[in-house]
């Protein structure tokens, strides 16, 4: 979009010493982009007027011409393919170094052999129009030799505005909503629009002539209309052209020329109908397949979703987007039935797009329009046709259907608000200043104003209380914010003790007994519990199961670990995984009732699973003393006891079971995976499994006190063996236990040696010993030590008919 400088200066004045660059960086950096900008008489640097003394036939082509143009200070042979090019004519010449707009440089070049020092311009190539048929005859007016620019009256400097830009703005889509930024960029005074129009027009009171109705009120929710008289169609005054040609536009005739004006000046598109031929204006939607003709002579297919204008037999003008030709304003036109309405946005944006035809009017439309505007552009063409016609005659009433006024938007935007959302002070007067002169009115209460948006920007950008911080902070200048760091303290996160203790599990399964973590699913299957032997009647059903074989809330990590090995043992002789994860159990009242359909959770609970697979060692063995490494890092003591446990899943042998106690705590089982159940799930191994409560385990490591540190022993030990036969059925645990409880000299017991054999009894079985003897406050003697031994010996004698073994 073009802006001219001149055209500005209408509505604002400019600081007088300031410069196009100045205002170019001021507009990018508080309203929109501007991509660059050009002096207009810089735009036709070396384009002059010549005369045209006569024209030749080329002599070796049929279609070219050459010419003997006189430019003054000299007289320039150029060849011209144009069709309408005579002697005498006043012709616009570009010279030798000239780059005209179309990007077109000129150079001395030979055409089919003839020399040519230039060029005649068309009206596209100095980008006046569309126009190529021929080149441009000037009129008598025009000066031999003058400046082409000097011809035009161009003295205005033009800066190229980014459309993008444009997209939430619809309100700077004319030279008065950018004079409105620059007013308060530039703390100049804004002139008001309505000084430009009189509003004192006499409207007769009817007319029988023009019937007008608006079918489609939802997509066209304001429409104005009126018929003017008693002109005549010719081309406008030099002031209309001049202002037009500066921001690329071609005058075409005084009426269109002045909807055009009227468009670029304020935002809202107008068009003018040829009123004696119409007997009636519609408003409605195409009919299915209906065509036009539109102004660019190019016949359009409508569909039934297309806002059209009508007259009684046909579409007349695609609404919001281009007239048609049936009704077009010519020479011969005498009246003219002037529109001026709004149209709903996302209609026009759609028939344009599929229609292909993007104009200026449609690129305004299709950016919600205030509908406001309406009322203002129809008064400011008439004004100004006044001007050029002071004794037009206005023929009809004012149609005017649609909305009167909307509703208005008010804001509460607070001063400390504003404040903390900006980062920085800024003085209330200076916050009302920006405000006021953008158009927003205000009533101001303790500490904050109560602002009503107005409606040129009330339609897309102005919602709430952040879009007038916005205003506030790009008007005084992103620029002046100060750069600060936000004063945070940095605190150390959160401990969350449950995590911490569960990334220690896993660090110490996988980093120091090479187990692979796993993730199974919280589901389980009926018949893989089934082949577990165990009873899925407790289990809760999901309501909406993946499959039949997830239909189940798991109540064991087991089932997932142990088809975690099914699935992996082809590839490996030893296999070994872990599971840490939740598994469910119903709470009272819910049992079968499907998830979606309880009203409390399931119960759930934490489980430490772990799962060994392999034939070639003693793999139960390999698991107690797995799990006994895993406590005793967790709770530094050795406080693990293995013991029967009558309570065992279905899967389970019972031969080569226990349960896992901890400071006498139960928090789990380990077990061998029974033959009926391997020969189900067809395993090829031997498989035990342990399962800890983590729920459990945690439980009694956060109740264990602060670890202390205690001063090293300051005298030695004695390491003696002793090695005990005493009955099968005694546990382990149990022999232990009375051996370190003995007296508070014995430090130590480690089992490291159990032996079963012929020189032994059936029933009877041998723990061997190495147990360690010390005082904290001497050496013991040899003597001391016998003597607690025998003492020992003759204790666990009493106690379990334990004698020392002798071979």
């Amino acid at each position: 979009m073009f802006i001219s400088q001149n055209w500005l200066k209408d509505f604002i004045k400019l600081p007088s010493k300031i410069s196009a660059t100045e205002v170019a960086e001021k507009l990018t950096a508080h309203t929109v982009e501007v991509e660059g900008f050009i002096n207009q008489a810089d735009k036709y640097n070396k384009v002059v007027v010549g005369k045209v003394l006569k024209v030749e036939k080329h002599p070796n082509a049929d279609r070219l011409r050459v010419a003997l143009v006189d430019v003054k200070t000299e007289k320039l042979k150029i060849v011209c393919g144009a069709p309408n090019l005579a002697a005498s004519q006043l012709v616009p010449v570009a010279l030798i170094g000239a780059h005209l707009p179309n990007g077109l440089e000129i150079k001395e070049s030979q055409i089919r052999g003839e020399t040519s020092f230039g060029m005649i311009c068309a009206e596209d190539e100095l980008g006046l129009g569309d126009d190529h048929e021929g080149i441009m005859v000037l009129k008598s007016r025009a000066k031999i030799g003058q400046s082409f620019a000097d011809y035009l009256k161009v003295n205005d400097i033009v800066f190229e505005i980014d459309n993008k830009s444009l997209s939430n703005r619809p309100d700077l889509l004319g030279h008065y909503g950018l004079a409105r930024e620059l007013a308060v960029i530039f703390s100049s005074p804004l002139k008001p629009y309505d000084k430009f129009y009189s509003t004192k027009i006499d409207f007769p009171a009817k007319t029988n002539k023009l019937t007008i109705e608006v079918e489609a009120k939802e997509l066209a929710p304001k429409y104005l209309a009126v018929k003017i008289s008693n002109f005549k169609v010719e081309d406008s005054p030099s002031w209309l052209q001049e202002r037009l040609i500066a921001v690329g536009q071609r005058p075409i005739n005084n009426i269109v020329d002045l909807t055009n004006y009227v468009m670029l000046e304020c935002g809202q598109p107008l068009h003018a109908f040829e009123a004696d031929k119409l007997k009636k204006i519609s408003v409605r939607l195409a009919r299915k397949n209906e065509t036009i003709v539109t102004l660019d002579g190019k016949e359009r297919i409508l569909n039934e979703n297309d806002l059209v204008i009508a007259d009684s037999d046909q579409a007349i003008a695609i609404a919001g987007v281009m007239g048609g030709k049936a009704r077009e304003v010519d020479e011969n036109t005498t009246s003219i039935i002037l529109e001026a309405a709004n149209f709903k946005s996302d209609s026009i944006r759609k028939t344009a797009q599929h229609l292909g035809l993007r104009t200026e009017a449609s690129t305004r439309f299709e950016k919600s329009l205030d509908p406001m505007l309406t009322k203002q552009a129809l008064y400011r063409f008439i004004f100004l046709l006044k001007k050029i016609y002071p004794k037009i005659k206005i023929s009809s009433p004012l149609f005017d259907l649609g909305i009167k006024k909307e509703e208005e938007i008010k804001i509460e935007l607070d001063y400390n608000w504003l404040y903390s959302k900006i980062g920085q002070e800024i003085k209330k007067e200076k916050v009302k200043e920006i405000l006021s002169g953008l158009g927003f009115v205000f009533q101001e209460e303790e500490n904050k104003l109560i602002v009503t948006v107005p409606s040129w920007r009330s339609h897309r950008d102005v919602k709430a209380k952040e879009d007038l911080a916005e205003e506030v902070l790009r008007i005084n200048g992103y620029d002046n914010i100060i750069s600060s760091l936000p004063k945070e303290e940095l605190m150390a996160p959160e401990i969350n003790s449950e995590n911490v203790i569960i990334r220690k599990i896993k660090n110490i399964l996988y980093l120091r007994f090479n187990l692979f973590e796993v993730y199974n699913y919280s589901f389980v299957g009926f018949e893989q519990l089934k082949k577990l032997n165990i009873d899925s009647s407790n289990h809760l059903k999901l309501a909406n199961p993946l499959s039949e074989l997830n239909s189940l809330l798991r109540q064991s990590l087991a089932p997932g670990l142990i088809a975690n090995i099914k699935t992996n043992q082809f590839k490996e002789d030893e296999l070994g995984f872990f599971e840490v994860g939740s598994v469910f159990f119903p709470t009272p009242g819910e049992l079968n009732r499907g998830i979606e359909n309880t009203d409390n959770l399931p119960h759930q609970e934490k489980k430490i699973g772990i799962v060994l697979a392999s034939n070639k060692i003693d793999i139960f063995k390999e698991m107690k003393s797995l799990v006994t490494g895993l406590l005793i890092e967790l709770i530094g003591k050795e406080e693990v006891v293995f013991s029967a446990s009558e309570n065992l899943p279905g899967w389970s042998d019972t031969e080569t079971s226990a349960k896992i106690s901890v400071l006498k705590e139960d928090i789990g089982i380990i077990s061998l995976v029974n033959k009926e159940s391997s020969a189900k799930l067809n395993l090829k191994m031997k498989v035990v499994v342990a399962e800890l409560s983590l729920n459990s385990l945690l439980k009694i490591i956060f109740s264990l006190p602060p670890k202390k540190f205690k001063e090293a022993p300051r005298y030695p030990s004695v390491m003696r063996d002793l090695c005990f036969v005493i009955s099968e059925k005694i546990l382990y645990n149990d022999f232990k236990r009375e051996i370190i409880n003995f007296n508070s000299l014995i430090k130590s017991a480690e089992l490291f040696d159990v032996y079963h054999g012929n020189k032994l009894a059936k029933e009877e079985k041998s723990f061997a010993f190495h147990i360690e003897y010390q005082a904290e406050d001497k050496t013991l003697t040899t003597a001391e030590v016998d003597e607690l031994q025998n003492k020992l010996i003759e204790h666990l004698k009493n106690k379990f008919e334990a004698r020392l073994r002798d071979f």
